[in-house]
């Protein structure tokens, strides 16, 4: 393909603007997702921070997957015969991308934002300290002895992890102030963090874009778009209604919107996996030209050219 054909498909994709058009696209990351899955079955085995990054890849196909079901039209067809037209729920499929969202965010802080091994490890087990935190609060729930054996375990394993914290070299750098940061997201059971310059900085689930170092303004506020859909507000109940008006129907729109906002997300984890497991450009160039550019097209025009997954954008200049 010349550089001008090659232009015109790549300019095709850009623009498209429907949910038929944008299933086009959904298909193209689906591929990628499960080349790197099938073609790099040892993939993390390395170590247990990378066996759990490597499952991370395969909990976000699966979220891609179900995002392509999630455009698909649903009706009704009540036993009186009276039925539902044919619909895609935008408030549905807002709720996965929230959550997709989440996940990238929550991967590139880990293993990407992270400088050194040391703040990778400490990333990696706040993350996992405040998962089994959370598990911890089911103690007065739980039944039978092996679940009762699991608990007291995972009890142990949280204060291993955090022992291992407090001797982590960057750890012990750090002055008490600092410090006293992380204990408090372990309390918190949290672990959105990054420490620059012996400095830790928190953040909150709604901050994840400077930590994935977007430039574009586009999602400053995306994650409370999203997050008002997942939580039943009074503003998600009436633009339900308004979405829905039979001769202003406004709900393709926001399922096109929806989708078009999941492929940055898809993109820029995509390139994040890759810089993590560098064996997977392979799967990455195995793609067409085109399919390469457009998924490089929406991580780089969210962060820029430095995080390009390979030069093949230069083949469109």
């Amino acid at each position: 393909m010349d550089k001008q054909n090659l232009r015109e498909v790549f300019t095709k994709y850009v623009n498209y603007t429907t949910t038929e058009d944008y299933k086009i696209l959904l298909d193209i990351y689906l591929e990628l997702f499960f080349k790197i899955i099938s073609e790099h079955p040892k993939l993390g085995h390395k170590n247990r921070m990378e066996y759990d990054a490597a499952i991370v890849l395969q909990m976000m196909f699966t979220k891609a997957l179900n995002l392509m079901e999630l455009t698909n039209e649903i009706s009704y067809k009540s036993k009186s015969g009276k039925k539902l037209n044919k619909i895609v729920d935008p408030t549905v499929i807002a709720i996965l991308v929230r959550n997709i969202y989440e996940t990238t965010g929550t991967f590139n802080l880990i293993f990407r934002n992270t400088e050194t091994e040391d703040e990778k490890e400490i990333l990696y087990l706040l993350w996992v300290i405040s998962g089994l935190n959370y598990r911890q609060k089911f103690e007065s729930s739980i039944i039978g002895k092996v679940n009762k054996e699991k608990h007291a375990s995972e009890k142990e394993i949280i204060k291993k992890y955090c022992e291992k914290i407090e001797s982590n070299r960057l750890f012990k750098s750090l002055d008490k102030k600092n410090q006293e940061k992380i204990r408090v997201r372990i309390k918190r059971k949290e672990y959105l963090i990054e420490i620059k310059n012996n400095e830790v900085k928190v953040f909150n689930f709604s901050e994840l874009g400077k930590s994935m170092r977007v430039k574009n303004s586009l999602l400053d506020n995306i994650y409370n778009y999203f997050s008002q859909y997942t939580h039943p507000s009074n503003v998600s109940v009436f633009q339900y209604k308004d979405m829905f008006k039979r001769g202003s129907e406004d709900y393709p729109k926001m399922v096109s919107f929806n989708l078009k906002i999941s492929f940055f997300f898809f993109s820029i984890f995509l390139a994040d996996i890759i810089d993590l497991f560098p064996e997977t450009i392979k799967s990455f160039e195995s793609l067409e030209l085109t399919e390469q550019l457009i998924i490089n097209h929406h991580n780089t025009f969210m962060r820029g050219i430095e995080y390009s997954i390979n030069d093949s954008w230069k083949l469109l200049d």
